[in-house]
């Protein structure tokens, strides 16, 4: 009886073990989401190489042409947080089966033709925030103003690309002065989410810093921000339309 039941448990202990290790099991699930974020994460990554060659070659100098060469170099930002958004979305609903990395540059393709605007404005307020740096970096009052500036500015685009991909995926269709207005209402009516976002961003700027773990981290880091803002908006009810509005 020993002897039989110790077969009956050894045989149910592999067929677990195989159930576990096979190609659609939990484990292959795991691994393929893991690399569906890596691949989203290193296609925001590649977004950011005009930034990484600005700060190589030029670096932050108090001159006119530093100021615009890192102003042009901002400019895919927008697009590419909107398809961040959008792909980190996917890849709550569908894991392993998201296809980020198609997506991402689908929507980053998208992004470039929609929100040129919201990026021509990123880069407008970025130069009058460097120049303000640039004249009055001595002054402390003015450090203060431009990182205050910095963090409204950085929260009001997060919001137009949430509520630009939010619109997409609801198939709205929003001008640009409604998305400012819908992400600019979100943000007053809500604080603590615009807070929030700043708060994930700068834990995982601080987590990719780390020795050893941390570089390794950044290479999932923007669609771990992504997925961490999408779900501090599904917790906290971001309100993603315009109440104001009124249909007769």
């Amino acid at each position: 009886m020993s002897a039989t039941s110790n077969a009956t448990g050894r045989t149910g202990t592999a067929g677990r073990v195989r159930v576990l290790l096979a190609l659609d099991g939990p484990v292959a699930a795991t691994m393929l989401t893991v690399f569906q974020y890596f691949v989203v994460s290193i296609s925001f990554i590649g977004c950011l190489v005009p930034v990484v060659a600005f700060t190589a070659l030029v670096g932050w100098q108090p001159t006119h042409l530093a100021l615009w060469l890192g102003v042009l170099s901002l400019l895919p930002l927008v697009p590419a947080g909107y398809a961040l958004l959008r792909s980190s979305r996917r890849l709550l609903a569908d894991r392993a089966d998201a296809q980020g990395g198609r997506l991402y540059w689908r929507s980053f393709v998208v992004g470039c033709r929609t929100l040129w605007w919201a990026a021509a404005g990123a880069s407008a307020v970025a130069l009058l925030l460097a120049y303000d740096l640039a004249l009055f970096g001595d002054s402390d009052a003015m450090l203060l103003f431009v990182a205050a500036g910095a963090a409204v500015a950085v929260m009001l685009l997060i919001a137009v690309c949430v509520v630009a991909a939010a619109g997409v995926a609801a198939g709205v269709a929003r001008r640009p002065i409604e998305t400012l207005s819908v992400a600019a209402r979100a943000v007053a009516r809500r604080p603590h989410i615009g807070l929030a976002w700043l708060l994930i961003i700068a834990l995982g700027l601080i987590g990719a810093g780390l020795p050893i773990i941390g570089s390794a981290f950044a290479l999932f880091l923007p669609a771990l921000l992504g997925a961490a803002i999408h779900i501090c908006n599904d917790a906290l009810c971001l309100p993603l339309t315009d109440e104001t509005r009124r249909t007769p």
